[in-house]
């Protein structure tokens, strides 16, 4: 691979979730802390271990390198070796484990850890497989190391930046631009991004929906907006279900058009302008009849309008989950 000035060749970065909590490169060649949850509760020997480690992988990448180069006949440019692997922990205590290569951006090779077996897509990975599949030791470690040891660093690094970490609920609402028949389902404020949005017309999934996709907000959580075209004079019920680990359950928030919500404003105004008109045409009336008497005060009526409050919602249980993962590149 030909050295791009200024530009490591081999970076290594570790996440929880989306956090980015450890940093490693060629230029640099030491590992450093990301997040300050874990530059307060790791010292110098778990640093310079990690280091350690990561050094080995920089020299057996730069091997690497060289050697699927020759495989696909390309000496030449610049070329990525890049390998992910990592656990989730479900809320419900499932865990699940994997390890993938990839070469220029392609799958190249995965690890089925149940099977303890390597599965490539491509006919020059099988060189790779087959040395791989023998080594029955070392498949078995990897096994035990996604099933066991790399879930118990997730809890150690869940603990570490709880506060951080947290799973931050989504707020939830329709929105429909005026004179148009696009409705919206906007669903904001939330983290982890993992997340689940379905627009449902007479509670069924409407397949026909576009997505902005999850997209960063400025606070460190993220947004998603679906939408749908829709005539509100088929008389149909839309709402909105969401999945997330913020919430004890899932949400379903109706969506409520504006004029049916403005009706009992409305219906309130005529019927106290009718009042009014009512108690006015009495008080003359009164006055007519009886005069004008010494003393006399008339009463005053108040009529109190208050708009109604709250939406309907139903839920049922799911779980999420956070995942740690490391790549190299």
């Amino acid at each position: 691979m030909t050295p791009i000035p200024g530009f490591p060749d081999f970076v290594v970065v570790g996440y929880v979730d989306e956090a980015q909590f450890v940093e490693y490169n060629s230029e640099r060649r030491t590992m450093i802390p990301r997040q300050r949850w874990m530059e307060e509760r790791e010292g110098p020997e778990y640093w310079e271990r990690d280091t350690r480690n990561v050094r080995g992988a920089e020299r057996m990448g730069k091997v690497n390198i060289q050697t699927l180069s020759t495989r696909t006949n390309q000496s030449g440019g610049i070329h990525t070796y890049q390998v992910m692997y990592g656990c989730e922990l479900g809320d419900d205590g499932t865990t699940r484990g994997f390890e993938q290569h990839a070469w220029d951006g392609e799958d190249l090779i995965n690890f089925d850890k149940d099977q303890m077996v390597w599965v490539t897509p491509v006919q020059w990975g099988e060189i790779t497989k087959n040395k791989w599949d023998q080594e029955k030791a070392m498949n078995q470690q990897r096994k035990g190391y996604l099933e066991e040891e790399c879930i118990e660093w997730l809890r150690k690094y869940l603990e570490y930046g709880k506060r951080e970490l947290r799973a931050v609920a989504p707020v939830v609402y329709f929105t429909r631009p005026p004179g148009t028949n696009r409705l919206s389902c906007a669903v904001t404020g939330f983290y982890p991004r993992a997340i689940e949005v379905n627009l449902l017309r007479d509670g069924e999934s409407i397949e026909e929906t576009l997505s902005s996709g999850t997209l960063p907000n400025h606070d460190g959580t993220y947004q998603v907006r679906k939408w749908t075209e829709f005539e509100e004079k088929d008389g149909a019920q839309y709402s909105c279900q969401v999945d997330h680990s913020g919430l004890g359950e899932r949400v379903l928030v109706f969506y409520v058009p504006e004029s049916a919500s403005l009706l009992p404003v409305i219906i309130g105004v005529v019927i106290l302008i009718l009042l009014l008109t009512l108690i006015a045409g009495a008080v003359v009336i009164y006055r007519k009849r009886v005069g004008m008497k010494s003393g006399y005060n008339p009463t005053t009526s108040k009529l109190l309008l208050k708009p109604p409050s709250g939406s309907p919602c139903n839920a049922s249980d799911k779980g999420e989950s956070s995942s740690a993962s490391s790549a190299t590149a």
